[in-house]
């Protein structure tokens, strides 16, 4: 796992998320060992071995995980392994210039045209031939990864759409409180402060529905550290007194208040990679108001209020239309009870699948 991603209950951003959800459905659950940064209190129930880093000279964090990895690799007995890398394509790369006995695969979960080790055609293309399989949590990242591509594109087989996956363990659809939600990230391009613009008028004329945010800038502050946040919270504590900013919670927290929230919304300013957020929002029912970029779109066609070009003043309109009409927004909040398609033991089968192709192959020759 990549350094900064903690993985742990308190602390989990979406990759550690991801990782935990995966491993909890997986026909190898009890074979496989999670490897990232130490913490002293990680998941429960799930094999996980901290490593404790060193940054020295251009030897940063994520590398020197990597390298305490390899040390565990080369004593590690197991007949039949198989090594994946999350969301670190350079370490992928040293990886397979380093590790000759063991198949090798990659997962993205941000655009790999961003990304150090993955950002040129050539670099792609090096990753697709050595690669035993490449996933990546949305079609959209998979297209940006072939972008530029072309005819080499019909040489790969091992490229795989595995979208990030949440269990519905709720049998019954869930009865809703007039609550409206931003959830996530207080950064500019998860569009907190478009949320917080379009908003200021709806807080004081819509008093019997309730304005939150939960969130920071990191997972796992406490605090608010940037400006940007800073300024976000400010602006929002201003507008009235039917609101409510809850910081950073634990995804069983935010899970909890999904259940009964009526409409979320997910501002992005950005090419959302997946949208882990709007994914638990549509888990458990909730009316999604959401930007129409990158995974998003993917996830919720269909099935969401979706916004091209997203704005204070467009979403205000959408908010103000699911507020009014009472039959609008159950029809949305039904669309997300009825066609969620997500569940992580379904998705989990297909990795699993690739996984038991792999073993197949290599291990068999």
């Amino acid at each position: 796992m990549p350094y900064k991603e903690i993985f742990s209950e308190k602390n989990a951003s979406a990759v550690s998320l991801t990782i935990k959800n995966s491993c909890e459905f997986s026909e190898f659950k009890s074979s496989i060992k999670v490897f990232g940064q130490f913490t002293e209190v990680p998941f429960a129930d799930i094999n996980f071995i901290g490593l404790k880093t060193k940054k020295f000279l251009h030897f940063g964090n994520n590398r020197s995980i990597l390298m305490n990895y390899l040390n565990f690799h080369k004593k590690d007995t197991s007949l039949r392994k198989i090594i994946e890398i999350h969301n670190r394509p350079y370490l992928f790369n040293l990886a397979i210039s380093t590790v000759r006995n063991t198949p090798i695969s990659l997962h993205f979960h941000n655009d790999p045209t961003e990304m150090r080790g993955s950002k040129t055609i050539s670099e792609r293309i090096r990753i697709a031939k050595n690669a035993h399989a490449v996933y990546f949590v949305s079609q959209f990242i998979k297209d940006r990864f072939l972008d530029g591509i072309g005819k080499d594109l019909n040489k790969f087989n091992n490229l795989y759409v595995l979208q990030n996956a949440i269990e519905r363990k709720l049998h019954k659809q869930p009865k809703k409180n007039k609550e409206i939600a931003f959830v996530g990230r207080l950064v500019q391009e998860k569009g907190a402060h478009v949320f917080v613009q379009s908003i200021r008028s709806l807080v004081k004329k819509y008093p019997e529905w309730k304005f939150r945010i939960i969130g920071t800038s990191k997972a796992g502050n406490e605090k608010l550290k940037t400006s940007y946040e800073k300024k976000v919270i400010r602006d929002f504590k201003a507008l009235g007194n039917n609101i409510e900013y809850s910081g950073f919670i634990s995804n069983n927290e935010v899970k909890k208040m999904m259940k009964t929230l009526s409409i979320l919304v997910v501002p992005s300013i950005w090419e959302e990679p997946f949208g882990l957020t709007a994914l638990e929002g549509f888990c458990y029912g909730a009316a999604i108001i959401a930007s129409k970029v990158g995974g998003l779109e993917e996830i919720l066609e269909g099935t969401g209020l979706l916004i091209k070009d997203i704005d204070e003043i467009k979403l205000e309109k959408s908010i103000t239309n699911l507020i009014q009409n009472k039959k609008l927004l159950e029809d949305y909040q039904n669309n997300s009870w009825v066609n969620y398609k997500y569940n992580q033991s379904q998705i989990v089968k297909k990795q699993d699948m690739i996984r038991n192709k792999i073993f197949n192959n290599f291990y068999l020759l």
